[in-house]
């Protein structure tokens, strides 16, 4: 079975679904990692924020005494150490009157707000202020600015962790998706080729197998019970066919054969004389047409009757057959009248031996009844290119060629002569 067409569709189809099921699968994968990035980002902000708050309240309560006393010394030290971590961008200390008291670095960032404590978070930045209390009387504020740069570098570091873990499991999910579809596709496949090779050889012959009564099994059973219907009825339009075919030839012979002697008859004569004269004269070759009329065949039917001159036409036909080559052809053209054709005859001295050796055998004793039938034949010869181009001219050539030997004394033949 060629089922090489089939096979490159059966695993496109394969292909094709496990595409399908790879990008759904990886949609769903990928959406689920951006909303877990996403709310992951925001509570890790929000976790840092309240850090950084508790951080902020924890710092106003060691530099209360530093702005108290006005130690401007103790309260750099307590920022510096504040400051050192990575993510810290800026550190201020205000008096009551929010003028600066000790900073770190140089560069201190612009306050947000004006409210005495507040903490806003932008993208990648947060700042979170807080009043300075000393028995609940204020003596300042702290303000702290941060940056989520290292936060979301390693946010993105885990996404990217992610989607290599994603990318692995799509891999594996395409290899085991690709068999397991393999497997649950295998009878769409094997009905795919069985059609596809019962479409190219026009088989119906064969049957596909049932593996499960499931949905694809049902189908099975019906394109079974198709190819069955479709084989009984190409076999019976076979049998027609072929009965047809045969009636046609039977129908054909009767149209173009003597019912007597077998002979080609004169319809089928005039229909093969034309096509036989244009491929004579398109190919040069040299056709010869043979006249024949039988000699004292009017004197057989009167004397002996009818049958006798019936078999008297058989043994003449089989007599003439003889004579002839595989490629020559043989007419009755009705009664006692016959032709012969001679393609690519080369000489017509060729055709003037057969007219002799034709009227030698037809001349030959021939018992009938128990009496030696008197007949003879008497020919007309004509050529072409050389007589005539046309068939209608050579029949005609032939014809008169014929009358000439029978006014010369019969049994014998005449070709046609220019006058």
């Amino acid at each position: 079975m060629s089922a090489q067409p089939t096979q490159s569709r059966s695993l496109s189809l394969v292909s094709r679904l496990t595409r399908l099921n790879l990008l759904i699968l990886a949609g769903t994968i990928c959406l689920t990692v951006a909303m877990l990035a996403a709310a992951t980002w925001y509570s890790a902000r929000a976790r840092h924020l309240d850090v950084a708050v508790v951080n902020t309240e924890q710092l106003a309560l060691n530099l209360a005494s530093s702005l108290v006393f006005l130690d401007k010394d103790a309260a750099s030290r307590e920022i510096d150490t504040y400051a050192q971590r990575d993510d810290v961008l800026s550190v201020a200390v205000y008096d009551p009157q929010m003028k600066i008291f000790a900073h770190q670095p140089e560069q201190v960032a612009p306050l947000w707000a004006q409210s005495p404590a507040y903490q806003q978070q932008q993208y990648l930045h947060m700042q979170v202020r807080r009043p300075i209390l000393l028995k609940n009387e204020l003596v300042g504020y702290v303000v702290i600015t941060e940056s989520l740069q290292a936060l979301q570098q390693a946010l993105l570091s885990l996404l990217l962790l992610f989607l290599l873990i994603v990318v692995l499991v799509l891999l594996a999910a395409s290899r085991l998706l690709r068999w397991v579809q393999q497997r649950a596709l295998a009878p769409v496949l094997e009905l795919s080729e069985l059609a596809e090779f019962a479409a190219q050889h026009q088989d119906y012959s064969i049957r596909g197998t049932v593996r499960r009564r499931d949905e694809v099994g049902r189908l099975t059973e019906r394109l079974n019970e198709l190819f069955k219907r479709i084989e009984i009825w190409q076999q019976d339009l076979q049998q027609q066919l072929q009965s047809q075919k045969k009636a046609s030839q039977q129908l054909d012979k009767l149209a173009h054969s003597d019912h007597l002697t077998g002979l080609a008859n004169r319809l089928y004569f005039e229909s093969q004389f034309p096509i036989a004269v244009s491929s004579a004269v398109e190919r040069q070759h040299t056709l010869a047409l043979l006249f024949i009329d039988l000699d004292n065949f009017k004197t057989v039917n009167d004397q002996w009757g009818h049958d006798a001159g019936d078999e008297v036409l058989k043994i003449v036909a089989k007599r003439m057959q003889a004579q002839l080559r595989q490629s020559d052809l043989v007419f009755r053209l009705g009664g006692d009248e016959f032709a012969i054709l001679l393609p690519d005859v080369g000489q017509a001295v060729i055709a003037e031996q057969l007219a002799l050796r034709i009227i030698q055998s037809i001349r030959e004793p021939m018992w009938v009844k128990a009496a030696l039938m008197p007949v003879g034949a008497t020919i007309g010869l004509a050529l072409c290119p050389l007589d005539s181009i046309d068939a209608h001219g050579l029949l005609q050539q032939a014809d008169q060629a014929m009358y000439s030997a029978k006014r010369s004394g019969k049994n014998t033949f005449r070709r046609f002569a220019h006058a």
